[in-house]
């Protein structure tokens, strides 16, 4: 089950370039029960390594504004620290409500609004 588990979320980092990491955390909540919080610090380390390859590959594919990826990598570390500090206070239950709130919502949004 767990090579399965890791085949899918690769092979959905590799198509979509996201996502990967909800699969990841509901897989291990949900099948093998680890805590919440464990599992969305583990994520934080497992997404950025299991992306690179990605990563390689849309930088040589695509013309990228390397400054705006720079500004917007610094928000984004700011910002994923301040949220981290914040997890860490709330329920498990609690976090794991929100992200499926959140599933839910981009689903519905890229279903019924993105054109």
């Amino acid at each position: 089950m767990d090579i399965v588990a890791n085949i899918i979320i690769g092979f959905t980092n590799g198509i979509f370039s996201s996502g990967a990491g909800q699969i990841l955390l509901l897989y291990y909540i949900y099948f093998k029960k680890y805590d919440s919080k464990d599992i969305r610090n583990l994520s934080l380390i497992i997404m950025p390594l299991i992306s690179i390859p990605s990563l390689i590959y849309y930088f040589l594919k695509i013309d990228i504004n390397t400054k705006e990826i720079a500004i917007l990598c610094i928000i984004s570390i700011i910002f994923g620290t301040l949220g981290n500090t914040i997890m860490k206070k709330m329920n498990s239950n609690i976090l794991n409500l929100i992200s499926g709130v959140i599933l839910v919502a981009i689903t519905a949004i890229n279903m019924w609004c993105v054109k």
